[in-house]
């Protein structure tokens, strides 16, 4: 049976499409719009297994590794990224699903509650946050949307880091007058 994750994280300017298909073995799909965003394909094996995939493209992109850390797949801790640029990642729960994305300093938190097939809550603080409003898939355990959220929110993060810093140009060679 194939279902989708399918909605908003963040608001109209600020935020990024959620638009994936879902097997009980796969999510897959766009996050972003069709120029600014990304691919998502994740491979998942049953809880308590393997979450494993990729965020982006090829060579501009980000890898995906978590692991279910029980059996009833209600809480997922894993990695997006690499060993120096990634973030930890670890989700619980069932209904209500919060965790965190990064560590206790720069990275933010999931506040996520599920009802009658809609993931709606924040990531990240009341100022400087993220709203979600997300289908979730009905073929794999919630947590795996809400870790689709926290992938497309931090993926949005990285896109507006790349944006900003990428200006450059600037009138100075690096040469004494």
């Amino acid at each position: 049976m194939a279902s989708s994750i399918y909605g908003r994280v963040g608001g109209l300017v600020g935020g990024y499409s959620v638009s994936c298909m879902t097997t009980p073995t796969s999510v897959s799909g766009r996050l972003g719009g069709a120029v600014l965003g990304g691919d998502l394909m994740l491979e998942i094996q049953p809880p308590p297994g393997r979450i494993a995939g990729r965020v982006g493209g090829v060579v501009i992109g980000r890898s995906v590794d978590a692991l279910f850390t029980d059996s009833s797949g209600n809480s997922v801790r894993g990695r997006m990224g690499g060993i120096i640029d990634g973030v930890d990642i670890h989700l619980s729960g069932t209904d209500r699903i919060t965790g965190r994305c990064g560590g206790p300093v720069i990275g933010f938190d999931a506040d996520l509650s599920i009802e009658d097939g809609q993931m709606t809550g924040r990531l990240g603080g009341v100022v400087a946050g993220h709203s979600v409003s997300l289908t979730v898939a009905e073929d794999l355990p919630y947590v795996v949307s809400a870790l689709v959220a926290v992938i497309t929110y931090q993926y949005y993060l990285i896109a507006q880091r790349n944006s900003s810093s990428s200006g450059g140009g600037g009138r100075h060679s690096g040469r004494g007058s």
